[in-house]
């Protein structure tokens, strides 16, 4: 058994030192009690006793695979020997070996058909391999948890504290298939440091790295894999799978790199392809795909890549900041700021991660005013020209006069007044672009400058001209049916509105 022998009297006989070791087995000092059965089985190494016994203080120890060998030489000697008989079937339940613990209580009850042992333990034994079948069965239809669930319950039948070989792997799939990869990759490294030579433990551990994303390290395990079993047909088959996602996925990382922006998307989609079930590589190409999308200016696209790298790995975190950039430029800061958030609670120190979230919040706060741009139809980098071409245009078309007893017309002519007295003052609307609060008007809510402190009437009249339409050449109304004579008839007056009070707008009098 590779123990040192104890120091004992050299003139014991074999039945006085299986004696000594009895009392050190009853005093639960097993080892002692198996290297003196050892030295009682040197002195009569036919003796069926003493290998039986020996298998018990091994059982304690937990060393079932010896034990089992133990009983087996002990029934070879004495096939009449029931305790050994009984010893091997728990350790080969233990062992995994369902069917010779099953042949083992058989041999038993043949012998002795009223034994109460073996008749309860051969009942826990077909509970144990019914739970079995019923995981493989799960585990066939995929219903991991359903699985999982049944192979807990023959552990518990078992010996939760020596999980057979194969009975882990099985639990190690089931984590696989719940996509639990953080206690797949344990139940793997567990498995690996038991037998690293062992080809199905390195084909689970390759599966676990493969399904994360780790191809590299993946194809190393398949390599292993074949080199213990050269015919392992399913870890040359993941093997390829491997190589031809990583080399697709560089490929594209290359031509990313390059500026071939067109071809990397081309790369990342066909490497989509491969296997819709590596989530944690396509997480990965999902969001290397938003990226190209990202550069190209196709922000809609790019984000509902995002979202699909997302669905396959919530934590990927680069992928959050690339949808909130994503958002920023769609305007939907709202969403941009709930993903910054995320970022800033899964990496609390990072300063550029809180830079982004402060930008983002203001941009949301200055989406909820009135926004001067869209009012007047212009973009944010207008030029003065621009922002003063609009005004006429858009003041002209709905002013009052124009639009009679129009109060939604009256309104919109006020507040493009409001946006051109805000845009067209250099000072202002640098104020309003940083977002600065200016006259207690840009708050929350859109309620807009609230003119600013400007009268709408001045603005309209310094634009067209107090006495006439000197704004438009040659006098015409833009838009009208024909010209209006001269501007010397212009006059401007206050009209009374339908409620009976001056409205402010403006009525066109010619002579």
């Amino acid at each position: 058994m590779g123990s040192e022998p104890m120091d004992i009297d050299s003139q014991l006989s074999a039945e006085e030192i299986k004696t000594q070791a009895n009392q050190e087995y009853k005093a639960g000092h097993y080892a002692d009690a198996i290297r003196l059965y050892t030295q009682a089985i040197a002195a009569s190494p036919n003796t069926s006793t003493y290998y039986a016994n020996r298998a018990a203080a091994l059982t304690m120890l937990k060393k079932y695979k010896e034990a089992a060998e133990d009983c087996r030489v002990a029934t070879t000697i004495d096939p009449s020997n029931i305790k050994a008989n009984l010893r091997a079937a728990k350790c080969h339940m233990n062992l995994g070996n369902l069917e010779e613990a099953s042949r083992q209580y058989q041999l038993v009850l043949s012998q002795d058909a009223e034994n109460r042992q073996a008749q309860r333990e051969l009942y826990n034994l077909h509970q144990l391999s019914n739970y079995i079948k019923q995981a493989d069965v799960f585990m066939e239809n995929k219903q991991w948890g359903l699985a999982s669930n049944a192979l807990d319950r023959a552990i518990a039948l078992a010996d939760p504290d020596a999980v057979p070989f194969n009975w882990r792997v099985k639990k190690a799939e089931c984590s696989l298939g719940q996509k639990n990869y953080s206690e797949a990759n344990r139940l793997a490294n567990e498995l690996v440091r038991l037998d690293s030579q062992n080809p199905d433990a390195l084909f689970l551990r390759a599966r676990v790295l493969y399904k994360q994303g780790d191809n590299a390290k993946a194809i190393a395990h398949c390599q292993e894999s074949l080199r213990c079993d050269p015919d392992y047909a399913k870890a040359r088959v993941l093997l390829k799978k491997a190589r031809a996602l990583e080399s697709q996925k560089e490929a594209g990382n290359a031509a990313f790199k390059s500026s071939r922006l067109q071809e990397a998307y081309e790369l990342y989609t066909s490497a989509l392809e491969i296997d819709s079930e590596n989530e944690g590589t396509n997480a990965k190409l999902y969001s290397n795909r938003a990226a190209v999308l990202q550069k190209l200016g196709k922000y809609d696209e790019a984000l509902a890549d995002c979202n699909k790298a997302l669905e396959l790995d919530s934590t990927f975190t680069k992928v959050y900041s690339r949808r909130a950039a994503c958002y920023m430029e769609l305007e939907q800061f709202e969403e941009a700021v709930r993903d910054y958030k995320q970022l800033n609670e899964t990496e609390p120190g990072n300063r550029e991660y809180r830079s982004l979230l402060q930008k983002a919040e203001l941009e949301l706060k200055k989406s909820l005013r009135k926004d001067y741009y869209k009012i007047l139809g212009v973009s944010k980098d207008a030029s003065d020209s621009e922002i003063k071409k609009a005004y006429r245009k858009l003041a002209l078309q709905n002013h009052p006069d124009k639009n009679p007893d129009d109060e939604k017309a009256e309104a919109r002519f006020k507040e493009i007044g409001e946006a051109y007295a805000i845009l067209s003052d250099p000072q202002k609307r640098q104020r309003f672009d940083s977002g600065v609060d200016i006259d207690g008007g840009m708050g929350m809510g859109g309620g807009g400058f609230d003119g600013a402190g400007v009268d709408i009437n001045d603005v309209f009249a310094q634009m067209f001209g107090g006495g006439g339409m000197g704004g438009f050449p040659g006098g015409s109304f833009p838009g009208g049916s024909g010209g209006y004579p001269g501007g010397a008839g212009y006059q401007q007056q206050r009209r009374p509105n339908a409620n009976g009070y001056s409205n402010g707008s403006y009525s066109f009098h010619f002579g």
